[in-house]
């Protein structure tokens, strides 16, 4: 299910140096973990993607305020944030997360697996970045301003897979 109010955010501006280079230029089967995340995003029928890449920032609150900071028009309702180290998720995922914001494009809307929330999540345009996170990034901000966070079950198990090391890619 398309989501036409929405943006996703692809955050691949880290360096990688846990997984020993730029996890985005890193290959899986044959593509990068960016044209993966891309691919998948197409697939579920997201068009209107950014990707915060090549910034100097210090942490993905950063890059996200930056993102948002170019993103931000009157159009946008919510922020698809499809973190580059998930390359393997599926389309389904995401159709499902649209499927859920469409409904209610108020809330935090993150993918559950086994009971355990991961990622890509969606958040509503409207949520301050810029707001102090109390040193806890994303979560800390979404707290503060007692967001509903809806949890969406899928059967994806790859929502839970964070990759930052090589060995994180074995079965």
């Amino acid at each position: 299910m398309p989501c036409p109010d929405l943006v996703a955010i692809i955050p691949a501006a880290g360096k990688g140096e846990r997984f020993g280079g730029p996890k985005a230029e890193a290959g899986l089967d044959n593509s990068t973990f960016l044209d993966r995340v891309r691919a998948t995003l197409a697939a579920a029928g997201v068009s209107d993607v950014y990707v915060a890449q090549g910034l100097n920032t210090p942490d993905m609150l950063a890059t996200l305020r930056h993102a948002v900071g170019e993103l931000a028009s009157p159009g946008v309702k919510g922020y698809l944030i499809f973190p580059v180290d998930h390359p393997c998720v599926k389309p389904e995922t995401v159709q499902a997360l649209c499927a859920a914001w469409n409904s209610y494009p108020d809330a935090v809307y993150r993918p559950s697996c086994q009971g355990r929330p991961g990622h890509p999540v969606i958040i509503p345009a409207w949520l301050d970045l810029a707001a102090d996170d109390a040193g806890q990034g994303l979560v800390g901000i979404i707290r503060a301003r007692a967001c509903s966070v809806i949890d969406v079950p899928v059967d994806d198990p790859e929502i839970l897979r964070n990759v930052n090391r090589p060995q994180d890619l074995e079965n």
